[in-house]
This record gives structure tokens, sequence and C-alpha cells, in this order.
């Protein structure tokens, strides 16, 4: 993916010992769900396949750096992404078929961004160059795993459809 290349070149020119993310497991969080059993995927996989094929794919492109928490210098470091109908479209359906289904998740209002770093100390986003601005078609759903270390790996994956 154009992405993670582009931004694992970026952070690499940072010269910077921060907690960074992997560049193989950046991506963009729709619904944060938390530790689950390995007995709910099943589940996971037919809500995720049911919402992957109402959504056809979809451009999206970054814009610029920000930081958690806002507003005070950040802990985590991320790039936003310019607004999309289909995103925050695909975004609100997958949330609400978790809900139909009673499967908890982090309920906090939709922010497109990717995670690229943990800061050790606080600082603002400011003092960071800004990544080139990259553009790229959405074609997947993805439920990945998260572990320590900025690692996520894929579970399951879903194209989305042809609609």
């Amino acid at each position: 993916m154009p992405l993670r290349e582009s931004l694992g070149r970026w952070q690499a020119a940072q010269g910077l010992p921060l907690r960074w993310s992997h560049p193989e497991g950046l991506h963009l969080t729709l619904a944060f769900l938390g530790a689950r059993p390995l007995a709910a995927l099943p589940l996971l996989g037919s809500l995720g396949a049911a919402v992957a094929g109402r959504h056809p794919a979809f451009p999206l492109s970054t814009t610029r750096l920000g930081g958690f928490p806002e507003g005070r210098p950040a802990r985590v470091l991320w790039l936003g992404l310019a607004p999309a109908p289909a995103l925050t479209a695909l975004a609100s359906d997958l949330r609400a078929h978790l809900a139909r289904a009673d499967e908890t998740f982090d309920a906090k209002a939709f922010r497109p961004h990717v995670t690229l770093a943990r800061l050790p100390a606080p600082r603002s986003p400011d003092g960071f160059p800004s990544p080139e601005p990259t553009s790229w078609i959405a074609g997947e759903l993805v439920l990945f795993e998260s572990r320590p270390q900025g690692r996520y790996p894929p579970l399951r994956s879903w194209p989305l459809g042809q609609v």
C-alpha cells in the first residue's frame, strides 16, 4: 500500500527514538473492540463480511499531523484524513451492526486518523515536518489484532463490495 510505504519512509527519516507504529500495521480504526475471546471471531467475521459487502471501494487522502490529547502537548502523534462521506458511512454502518449484535466497542466519536507514534514525553505535533500528502483507494475492511510495540497483524479481511 503506497500510504504504508510513504509513512514508513517518513518515520525513518525522523531519526527520533519514538514508539513508532510499524509501517505494516498502520491502519485506520473504525471501531476499537478491545480484548475478545477467540470464540467471538466467527460473529465478528460475519459482521465484517456483511458490512464490507454493502459499501463500495472509495478514495481517501491524508491531510495534517495532529495529536492526542488535542489542544495540549500530545502523547500520540497521528495523521488526519480528508473528509470522506463514504468512510463515515462505513464506520457508522459497522458500529450499528456491532451495537445490534451486542458487541461492545469504544463509542467515542469517529475521528479518521492513522496513529504514527506514541511519544515518550508530551510534545506539540507542530514540531514534526508533515509527511507527503498521499491518496489511495480504500478497498477492504480488516479486523486487526492489537499487540504490544505498535504491531497490528490482520486476523480477517473482506473486500469492499461493488454496490
